[in-house]
């Protein structure tokens, strides 16, 4: 499944070895970008098979400077040798830190624009802990994070499989006390029915959210056009939760009634870019 993910691990074990099975079923050729000198890549993977580079302020052979500009030209010469590939980026947020949130994110931009309509699959290693919610939520709006069901994700699973997925997920929901905002598993185009997103319909609304905007998609005879309606709601939910999660982180710094005004809005799913700047100017402070 070709596009730009994201992927939480606490350790450069953890991360290729997810790797490893993510990428089994790929032939193309592969890039590795690693905060790990290339002698250091050695125990993960042969560099007879992956071009590793290591991403430092150190000028070496086989390095690559932690800026956007070092890293976009890097990449869009790797997608543009080939009409297939792997790659693996860390450094990330070291980027942010160093050009800043809007840089990074327009090389996200320009690199998902590149890679569209080719079977390339870009791979960031993020530690969410090192953004606040914001930026998170932004680099994830491009770059959708996985966890460890990832693979089922790469290697398009059946409607089934998904089906299991969703119904795990919904009993989650159902045993909980309190409607809990939390991050479902994106369902992909393949395999995408109706009875799935009518499942993700409840799940959202007995979260609290109103998804009144998705509804329509239950009688759509376009699958296509089903799942493109339902990856735009979900990109405002998933932006939606991270913005309820800031306001609570901050709930000082507002009174009773802005607090219930702006949550009354975030659930409504309205309004989210406006929030997005409030919640961030507070923040700030």
């Amino acid at each position: 499944m070709a596009g730009l993910f994201s992927i939480e691990v606490s350790n450069h074990d953890s991360l290729y070895c997810e790797v490893e099975r993510i990428s089994e079923t790929h032939e193309g050729p592969r890039l590795y970008i690693s905060r790990l000198p290339q002698r250091a890549m050695l125990r993960h993977v042969s560099l007879d098979e992956v071009e590793c580079l290591w991403i430092t302020e150190q000028q070496t052979k086989g390095a690559i400077a932690p800026t956007v500009s070092s890293l976009s030209e890097r990449l869009f010469s790797f997608v543009e040798s080939s009409d297939s590939g792997f790659s693996v980026i860390e450094g990330l947020i070291w980027i942010v830190q160093r050009d800043g949130i809007e840089a990074a994110m327009q090389m996200l931009q320009a690199l998902e624009s590149k890679i569209y309509e080719t079977n390339h699959t870009v791979l960031f290693r993020v530690d969410a802990l090192a953004l606040d919610a914001i930026k998170w939520a932004r680099i994830r709006s491009i770059a959708p994070a996985i966890d460890h069901s990832v693979s089922e994700v790469l290697s398009e699973p059946k409607s089934s499989q998904l089906e299991t997925i969703a119904n795990e997920e919904f009993d989650q929901l159902e045993d909980s006390k309190q409607p809990l905002l939390v991050h479902l598993t994106t369902i992909p185009s393949l395999g995408f029915t109706s009875s799935l997103l009518s499942k993700r319909i409840l799940q959202w609304k007995r979260m609290g959210f109103d998804v009144s905007e998705l509804e329509p998609a239950l009688s759509f005879d376009d699958s296509d056009t089903s799942h493109s309606l339902y990856i735009e709601v979900e990109k405002k939910i998933r932006k939606a939760i991270d913005l309820s999660r800031l306001l609570e982180a901050n709930l000082e710094n507002y009174s009773v009634t802005t607090y219930e005004v702006t949550m009354f809005r975030i659930m409504q799913l309205t309004g989210l870019d406006e929030i997005e700047s409030m919640l961030l100017n507070h923040s700030e402070r």
